[in-house]
């Protein structure tokens, strides 16, 4: 079951966490994957070549990568 309060992605950048509800990327950015089958916590990554901003509205998280 679905909490809406409870955000779905997370995003990583410099050290810093952000827990996020909608991940906003730009026409263009370069982006790479890495999988990581072993891992317990997660199978993959998507690793963006680009800016990030945060931004909050009505309670609602979103990441920006432009």
């Amino acid at each position: 079951m679905e909490n809406p309060t409870i955000p779905m992605w997370v995003v990583k950048c410099r050290g810093d966490t952000y827990y996020v509800h909608h991940v906003d990327v730009s026409p263009g950015v370069g982006f790479s994957t890495k999988e990581t089958p072993n891992n317990p916590h997660t199978k993959g990554s998507i690793k963006f070549k680009a800016n990030l901003e945060i931004e909050e509205n009505n309670n609602i998280i979103t990441a920006k990568i432009f």
